[in-house]
């Protein structure tokens, strides 16, 4: 027996179909409630359970006393559930710190060829100052998501530097300055210098290396994932000494 779909439910994809159907974008005004609800054959009730968890999602916004808008997408609402949507056992952030590896390090040999000089004195301002931050003991979280953010300007690529303020927004609550110690802010701070002067020589094997190196120590520092067996090393015993 298949289950009742919810009528908020139903509402919820009779005004996203609305939308889509009559091309709305966002800002765009939706019709009054009775004249909408009565496009879709819907009680009122209904609609405005269906526009409040739009509401929720960030897909709707209502206004009092104007109506209700199509609101621009953000992740607003994703930022907003992360306490309830990840585990706590450490596995949820090595996944994602496994795909924001494999984003990175995938697209950063693109930045090479169209960085301008501009951007790249950027960068090293922002590493600079994530290095003078690290020698005198402080961190700099601001400072190393702008650099993230700003590494990847040159591909104009509005999604993704939406997915890589996500990632790294998603990895600071889940992480926050678990196991960071002195050295490895100053190493994480040299690794951001490392990435900026491999972009300067666009050295494309250099540039992939350097971003690697830095989700390495990420990595190292999150230590294994429980369950993972002891590395097999080729070294054998010490011989029993002689009796």
């Amino acid at each position: 027996m298949t289950a009742r779909v919810p009528a908020y439910r139903q509402a919820q994809v009779a005004i996203k179909r609305y939308i889509e159907d009559h091309g709305l974008k966002p800002g765009d005004l939706l019709p009054p409630e009775a004249q909408l609800a009565r496009d879709m054959g819907m009680s009122r009730l209904s609609l405005r359970e269906g526009v409040k968890s739009l509401e929720a999602l960030g897909i709707l916004e209502a206004k009092q006393g104007e109506g209700i808008y199509v609101k621009a997408f953000t992740f607003d609402s994703i930022f907003e559930n992360l306490p309830y949507s990840f585990a706590t056992d450490g596995k949820s952030l090595r996944d994602l710190l496994q795909v924001r590896t494999a984003l990175e390090e995938g697209l950063i040999g693109m930045v090479a060829g169209r960085a301008t000089p501009e951007q790249l004195d950027h960068l090293e301002r922002l590493a600079r100052q994530m290095l003078q931050k690290a020698q005198a003991g402080e961190t700099f979280e601001d400072e190393d998501r702008e650099f993230h953010l700003a590494l990847y300007e040159p591909l104009q690529n509005l999604f993704l530097n939406r997915l890589v303020e996500l990632f790294w927004e998603v990895f600071r609550r889940l992480h926050g300055s678990a196991n960071v110690t002195a050295w490895h802010l100053e190493q994480t701070a040299h690794d951001h210098l490392a990435i900026l002067n491999a972009l300067r020589a666009r050295d494309h094997q250099r540039i992939t290396e350097a971003m690697h190196a830095h989700f390495q120590q990420i990595h190292a520092r999150l230590g294994p994932q429980p369950g993972t067996p002891p590395p097999v090393t080729d070294i054998l015993p010490p011989p029993p000494a002689n009796p």
